[in-house]
């Protein structure tokens, strides 16, 4: 991936850490994530629930409770966000970061309109009056391919099917033109024609708008939709990041190739899947040395001692937190089949 300290890099996040601290605890649960994003790019964060993707989105924008504990560096556009007062942080939420959420219904607010939502957020960054605002709410409409769009201005969140309350919500991510949209999982919630839709959509006016944008999912096929680079997360940490072609065709991390051999697909019909034994390891007691090693089935002496670094493998910007290379843990995948 492009290097995190690139000055030309839009997004840029140095070690960041998320810790979440009470009296009773102390629960580390983002440890040293590294990564930048040009203008325009997508970033996909792969991986099982619990390996930090939404707590790192949510990191992003300041949106996480006082129990949270941050440490790093993020910079977007060249704001240091994490230094900025609380008091300022509701001028970039919208404006230079968006973000959609994973359930609309919960999101949107019940008891105003879709139109005076968007509205008041135009009216909050633009700072124009309220007919003006209530245009550009239609305007919004109209560009998510929301059919009749004037209508459902005056429609509140609940009225609406789940493909319209995720329409609506990328409207309100999109109205003040953010140069970093942060998605987690916003098609988990709908069916398949509509997830389809939706990605479409998405991946559409990311393009047409030139916004940087990171993707939250557990859904590979998503991930080929819409990335142009992908994280692997296990246990708070990278433990493979590369281009979306590399990381498909050329898995190098353990842990990454048990995913992708435990998704269905139409290659796998009247086979059994074979899923990565074992759980994720409780955040509070994280092992010595790499945490995929209790579950990996090429585990090593070694893999218990120290955790390993994100090293370089087959192509540019290609690497993997894994002692072995990726001839070797084929090798040894064979023998112990």
């Amino acid at each position: 991936m492009t290097d995190p300290s690139s000055p030309a890099a839009l997004v840029q996040v140095q070690d960041l850490t998320v810790r979440f601290s009470n009296r009773d605890m102390n629960l580390p649960v983002v440890n040293g994530v590294s990564f930048s994003l040009n203008q325009g790019e997508v970033l996909c964060l792969l991986g099982e629930s619990g390996s930090g993707k939404s707590v790192t989105m949510r990191a992003l924008m300041r949106l996480l409770p006082d129990s949270a504990r941050l440490g790093g560096q993020v910079r977007v556009d060249g704001t240091d966000i994490l230094a900025l007062p609380h008091r300022k942080l509701p001028d970039i939420r919208g404006s230079l970061i968006s973000m959609i959420f994973q359930e609309p219904l919960t999101a949107l607010d019940p008891v105003y309109t879709i139109g005076q939502q968007i509205a008041e957020t135009v009216r909050r960054h633009d700072g124009c009056d309220r007919r003006a605002a209530m245009r550009r709410a239609l305007d919004l409409l109209e560009l998510v391919q929301i059919p009749s769009a004037a209508r459902r201005l005056a429609a509140y969140p609940h009225e609406l099917s789940g493909g319209l309350r995720q329409r609506a919500m990328i409207a309100l991510a999109l109205s003040c033109r953010p140069k970093l949209l942060l998605a987690d999982e916003p098609t988990t919630a709908l069916d398949a024609t509509v997830q389809i839709q939706v990605l479409l959509l998405m991946r559409e006016l990311q393009r047409e708008l030139g916004m940087a944008t990171i993707f939250v999912t557990h859904d590979l096929g998503v991930a080929c939709e819409v990335a142009d680079k992908v994280a692997v997360m296990y246990a708070g940490r990278f433990v493979e990041t590369g281009a979306i072609a590399d990381i498909m065709d050329h898995p190098a991390h353990p842990y990454t190739q048990g995913l992708l051999r435990s998704t269905v697909h139409g290659g796998h019909r009247g086979e059994d899947l074979a899923p990565i034994p074992g759980a994720p390891p409780d955040l509070a007691a994280l092992p010595p040395g790499c945490c995929f090693a209790p579950r990996c089935g090429v585990r090593q002496s070694v893999c218990d001692s120290a955790v390993p670094a994100l090293s370089g493998r087959e192509g540019p910007g290609h690497a993997a937190r894994c002692i072995l290379p990726p001839s070797q843990i084929t090798l040894l995948q064979e023998h112990t089949a």
